[in-house]
């Protein structure tokens, strides 16, 4: 029989070989003969020990004798209280020294001989010295003409002979850094540059220092330098005024400018960050975006950075900075200009400040003009009004805490003892904005850098061009840090009085009742009742590591004893940030098509008795349907001496109210929180004993689920008010 064409006749038989085989051998084994088992492993592979001597036992599991050794140089701090030896399961103790010096780790090695096994246990101890190692300035400017040694300050504790370096060079010109570092002991750290050969260009170069320590922790310190051309020219400083002329093109001469860094990029909140698709936000301008003002603090820029290693800048430093090859953008309506294309090595020097290197500039919010954007200002006289929930009170399951990338930031409400008003910008990446404290309700004054930016989930299809929609004002504020909000804590302390106030619901037969007192009610037009329902104003913390209602201030809203008023159980239960029954809600067709009017929530208060020169309304507001689609868009504020909806009424503003954001169909102009909302009333509502104002539908229109207002009203859907008061300066 010929077998080379028959492949499965040749497989077949080496099978059957092989199952013989083993077949043959697990009989041996059978017969006694087995393979013997080894377990070695200690209990702990590490173990880490304060930097006083001490000793600390260390448990090991093993049915055979076992060498113990010191690896590495360990033998110099570490002892090993044995014969060297163990046999079986057992408990050796190891002796340590103590540690003057930085963090340091020991190795040791047992091996057990017969089993030829090996395994490791690390002893990782703390040192008297956490390592140092940083620049003071981390940008140094050389002249060219000649060789040059360079000086800066290093503070460091790491002898230099143990420092890595390295040489990055950004351009074609090689190897003009020498490798003569020398650390004197006043940390003044030195080195020579070669001169520069080129009559009209300039050089860059980074010297990059690392330390690993003991525990494998490497520790880095950047210096970015830039050397001047032959002539020893870094080019022409221009003012801010003289940049600005720039805009629309590229720079192309060698000019430089100087200002303070006001930024902070760790903050996460300097970036006005995109929502690029309903359910995608890029978030890399928050690393990227660098804010700075000229010395006076008249103007500012904001900087693009090319890439966010090229973003080294650090708040309150004074900074040189070449320009040529960047880019200036001019944006308008307000006016705003941007620095794009910046990077690290144009950096000519940037020297440490702080907060007393700023300019002083303190300005009320109708004082502001154009000039003072993307400068750090102080804005004075002001309160946060809405008294309830945290800085972003928004349904965390719409953010970045949830990887859900829908809601970028929250404009928070402010307003002055002149009636002005402006938005607070938080990021969902800033690390403070939900951290569980209430906010300050007293008054104060409020830093940050002013901006211009639109939030088209507040405001839609307000301009002729979809790329302006969301205009909520012509400027905003960005906070740097929690400390800029300088704010009285109490209430008590504040330029504002209470006429009434609605902080949480208190609800009988339908009809809504003030939070303290007894000033008036608030009812809906249609006779429909209002209802509980709730917000998300629970202060935190939360996230899926933070479930439940367990923080003893609640949403921010507490009793005359100091206690929480939101008790409920189902508060925050799935960790994103719900308040159950902290608002009020009522449903009904929204649009009287008989009487060819909307419907309205109508509240009646007493003003009798109050002499003031401001007088205002605050109310947070949300559209509730629950497929996205058949609420109202267009409100106006109306009142009334007679409270007849069908009698006169005097108009005072007009608004929008955005629907409640929908996850599996998520638009740009839905929202997952409640919109704030500030109008200024009339004065002649004063001194009245009954007065009414009304929240009314202006216009029959709401959304089909996927527009934003091109449908009528025709059924009965729910719309709620989480917060609201009538306030007067007293």
């Amino acid at each position: 029989m010929n077998f080379r064409n028959n492949k499965p006749v040749t497989a077949f038989v080496t099978a059957l070989f092989c199952l013989l085989l083993f077949a043959a051998l697990s009989c041996k084994r059978d017969n006694g003969d087995l393979v013997r088992f080894s377990e070695l492993g200690a209990v702990s592979k590490e173990y880490t020990v304060p930097q006083e001597a001490g000793q600390v036992a260390i448990q090991v599991y093993t049915n055979d004798k076992v060498q113990l050794s010191l690896a590495n140089d360990s033998s110099a701090w570490i002892h090993l209280d044995s014969v060297g030896t163990i046999t079986g399961d057992s408990t050796f103790t190891v002796r340590y020294d103590a540690n003057p010096g930085l963090p340091r780790m020991g190795k040791i090695v047992l091996y057990a001989q017969a089993a030829q096994r090996y395994d490791t246990v690390l002893i990782r101890q703390k040192g008297a010295l956490d390592p140092v190692l940083q620049f003071v300035n981390t940008n140094a400017s050389v002249l060219g003409k000649t060789d040059n040694t360079v000086e800066t300050v290093l503070k460091t504790n790491i002898p230099l002979n143990q420092l890595k370096r390295e040489v990055i060079y950004l351009d074609s010109a090689q190897g003009w850094v020498a490798d003569d570092l020398k650390l004197t002991k006043d940390s003044l750290l030195s080195f020579t540059v070669k001169a520069n050969p080129s009559q009209t260009q300039l050089r860059s170069a980074q010297l990059k220092l690392s330390y690993t320590d003991g525990w494998q922790v490497e520790h880095v310190a950047t210096l970015y330098l830039l050397q001047s051309n032959a002539q020893n020219l870094f080019g022409t400083k221009a003012s801010f005024t003289d940049v600005r002329a720039w805009a629309g093109g590229r720079i192309v001469s060698d000019i430089f400018i100087e200002g303070i860094v006001v930024s902070d990029k760790s903050s996460q909140n300097m970036g006005d960050i995109r929502q690029t698709t309903p359910t995608v936000i890029d978030y890399s301008s928050n690393n990227t975006t660098v804010y700075i003002e000229s010395p006076d603090g008249n103007y500012g820029f904001k900087m693009l950075t090319a890439t966010a290693s090229d973003n080294i800048f650090t708040r309150y430093s004074r900074v040189q900075i070449l320009l040529k090859g960047t880019s200036v953008e001019l944006e308008q309506n307000p006016n705003r200009y941007t620095i794009t294309g910046v990077t690290s090595s144009m950096v000519m020097s940037q020297v440490a400040g702080s907060d007393a290197d700023l300019p002083k500039k303190e300005k009320t919010m109708a004082a502001l003009t154009d000039d003072d954007i993307y400068t750090y200002t102080t804005l004075t006289d002001c309160e946060l009004p809405i008294r309830k929930g945290p800085l972003t009170p928004v349904n965390e399951g719409y953010t970045i805490l949830y990887n859900a990338n829908r809601t970028t930031k929250y404009p928070l409400l402010m307003r002055d003892r002149n009636g002005a008003s402006m938005f607070l910008l938080t990021n969902m990446t800033c690390p403070y904005r939900r951290d569980g404290s209430m906010l300050p309700y007293g008054s104060g004054k409020i830093s940050g850098i002013v901006v211009h930016e639109l939030f088209p989930r507040f405001e839609y299809e307000d301009a002729p061009d979809e790329s302006d929609y969301g205009n909520i004002g012509r400027y905003q504020l960005r906070h740097v840090s929690k400390s800029d909000l300088q704010l009285a804590v109490d209430f008590s302390n504040s330029f504002s009085g209470l006429l009434v106030e609605y902080q949480y619901p208190k609800i009988t037969d339908g009809v809504a009742y003030p939070t303290n007192g007894s000033n008036g009610s608030l009812r809906s037009s249609a006779g429909s009742a209002i209802t509980l329902t709730g917000d998300w104003s629970y202060l935190g913390l939360c996230g899926a590591a933070n479930l439940g209602n367990t923080n003893p201030l609640g949403n921010g809203v507490l009793l005359p004893d100091g206690t929480r008023q939101n008790t409920a159980g189902t508060t925050n239960s799935d960790g994103k940030g719900a308040a159950s029954n902290a608002a009020l809600n009522t449903a009904c067709v929204w649009w009287n098509n008989e009487k060819n009017r909307g419907e309205a929530w109508i509240l009646q208060l007493s003003t009798a008795g109050i002499s003031t020169d401001r007088l205002s309304l605050q109310f947070t507001a949300l559209n509730r349907p629950g497929s996205g689609a058949g609420t109202p868009r267009f409100w106006r504020v109306d009142w009334s001496d007679t409270g007849d909806m069908d009698g006169e009424w005097h108009t005072v503003a007009y608004y929008t109210v955005p629907d409640v954001a929908y996850y599996s169909n998520t638009l740009y102009h839905q929202l997952a929180a409640y919109k704030n909302i500030n109008i200024p009333l009339p004065l002649s509502l004063l001194g009245k004993p009954n007065v009414y104002i009304r929240l009314i539908v202006d216009k029959n229109l709401c959304s089909t689920g996927n527009t934003y207002a091109t449908a009528p009203i025709t059924q009965s859907i729910g719309s709620s008010i989480g917060y609201l008061a009538v306030r007067y300066n007293k």
